[in-house]
């Protein structure tokens, strides 16, 4: 890859964290994110995106997330050289200074366009606060994409890691999800999934769907989808289908060790379609995810 040239700080944290602070007796900043210069939301779209939810009564754009909820939660943007705007995606932070998420979020950027500058935001609910907020750069040397992924297909090896600048400040509102254990060989399914990451109207929304086996996934989705051991699914029959979501945004389910990441977004539909979300399987890329990061998993 190419070297990363540009005059920015290496490694910026925008806000420190002061620990012990309540949050209701925080002043909120006034300050607001730049989101007509975020990629992909427009007026037309938002105002699309309203027209399907009304057309569509399983439609919705998810429960806000409270400070803290999601402290893995990571937004991945990148300014191509080509580009006026940010190109935006999500990612989950797996260690204080790795990002898991798709290879379709990064590689066409990386391999047809230079990277002017690219950076990931954590701790925020893209509210408009930005008090607990960190942004940390990195360059297309700390890109890791699946070697057999091939762009502009979604359908195979849709994954990549990120290697940020600097580490991440461990705290309450930023802190690494744990992965799926070496011997765990679960399916998942029919277990509550809890999905994250839409954020462009009104902040960072989470939404709960039943993950479903993989064979009706492929039943109840286009055909021209295919779903393999390395994707999981969950149903927008039940909880609803999520509104305005990004592209590699988390899949967690709760079990009696606390929150596990299972998958990643990788295939979305518009709002008023009822397919099933296909996401990335993590616990298919195991030995991948152990060789292109930090992460060492528990057995």
């Amino acid at each position: 890859m190419k070297s990363f040239v540009a005059a920015v700080v290496l490694c910026v944290l925008c806000v420190s964290v002061i620990g012990g602070v309540v949050l209701d007796d925080v002043e909120r900043s006034p300050v607001k994110l730049p989101i007509n210069h975020i990629s992909p939301v427009t007026e037309t779209a938002k105002n699309q995106s309203r027209n399907e939810e009304e057309e569509n009564r399983l439609s919705t754009y998810g429960y806000l997330a409270f400070p803290g909820q999601f402290p893995y939660h990571a937004e991945v943007l990148i300014k191509p050289k080509s580009l006026s705007y940010l190109h935006s995606c999500a990612g989950s932070l797996i260690t204080l200074k790795y990002v898991l998420t798709t290879a379709a979020c990064l590689y066409r950027w990386v391999n047809e366009n230079d990277i002017e500058y690219a950076f990931v935001t954590l701790g925020s609910l893209f509210n408009g606060d930005t008090q607990w907020e960190q942004r940390i750069n990195f360059t297309d040397d700390g890109i890791h994409t699946h070697p057999l992924y091939h762009y502009s297909s979604y359908e195979f090896n849709n994954i990549a890691t990120i290697h940020l600048d600097c580490p991440a400040t461990l705290n309450r509102f930023v802190q690494p999800i744990r992965l799926p254990r070496l011997t765990d060989m679960r399916t998942y399914e029919m277990m509550e999934g809890t999905a994250s990451g839409a954020k462009f109207i009104g902040g960072l929304k989470y939404l709960r769907n039943q993950v479903m086996s993989n064979e009706d996934c492929q039943r109840d989705i286009l055909p021209a989808y295919t779903i393999t051991a390395q994707h999981i699914c969950t149903n927008s029959l039940i909880g609803g289908v999520f509104c305005n979501r990004e592209f590699g945004s988390s899949l967690t389910v709760e079990d009696q060790n606390g929150r596990v990441l299972i998958g990643f977004a990788d295939y979305l539909f518009l709002c008023n379609s009822n397919y099933p979300t296909r996401h990335v399987r993590v616990s298919y890329f195991r030995d991948w995810i152990q060789m292109n990061s930090d992460y060492i998993f528990e057995l």
